[in-house]
């Protein structure tokens, strides 16, 4: 099992008045290979989960077991670890650095990880020509599209080859072509072993 949760809680002002229960006793499993999809309204939990299990975040309590490990006993440092090696993050907004260009910001996750520069640069062209947005290497965000961005914040995601990919609203600020065209890299993805 890749992802076990169970029981999971995420209280904010837990005992105030203004007590939110954004997750109320989640238990979900997730094998290694599988393609999820977490769906539900706004303001439902689906991205304060994705924290949880990206580690970027910890749960108030219940249990949650990453590829075996205990990451509710992680100290900070330990987190920081399995995100930089084993999570690649793709968020609505993209978070890309204004002032980089698109492989300086798909570089940045190598840069953590300590990847000398040649194949740092090698490895953010590949993801970059895997996103279809190799022509677009040395442009600025503010150079590019919604849907451009959002394919270089792909390449970020995936040029560490992290076993697993966490995307919270991949496609919701993008046209439905565009949106059509991220998903399809992300099934892409999983095709190639990614979670």
């Amino acid at each position: 099992m890749l992802i076990d949760i169970k029981n999971l809680y995420k209280i904010y002002n837990e005992g105030q008045e203004s007590e939110v229960r954004a997750l109320d006793g989640v238990s979900l499993q997730i094998d290694r290979g599988e393609f999820v999809a977490i769906i539900g309204q706004s303001g439902s939990g689906k991205s304060t989960l994705m924290n949880i299990l990206g580690c970027l975040d910890i749960p108030t309590y219940g249990d949650y077991h990453l590829d075996g490990t205990d990451v509710t006993e992680l100290t900070d440092k330990q987190l920081a670890h399995i995100r930089n090696k084993q999570i690649g993050f793709i968020f609505q907004g993209y978070n890309l650095i204004p002032a980089l260009s698109a492989r300086e910001n798909v570089e940045l996750p190598l840069i953590y990880q300590g990847v000398g520069m040649g194949q740092r640069a090698q490895r953010a062209m590949e993801s970059l020509e895997r996103v279809g947005m190799a022509d677009r290497a040395d442009h600025k965000p503010s150079e590019m599209s919604g849907g451009q961005q959002q394919r270089v914040a792909i390449a970020r995601a995936i040029a560490a080859h992290p076993p697993i990919i966490m995307a919270d609203e991949p496609t919701g600020a993008l046209d439905s072509k565009t949106g059509r065209h991220v998903l399809d890299i992300l099934h892409s993805l999983h095709e190639d072993g990614s979670t």
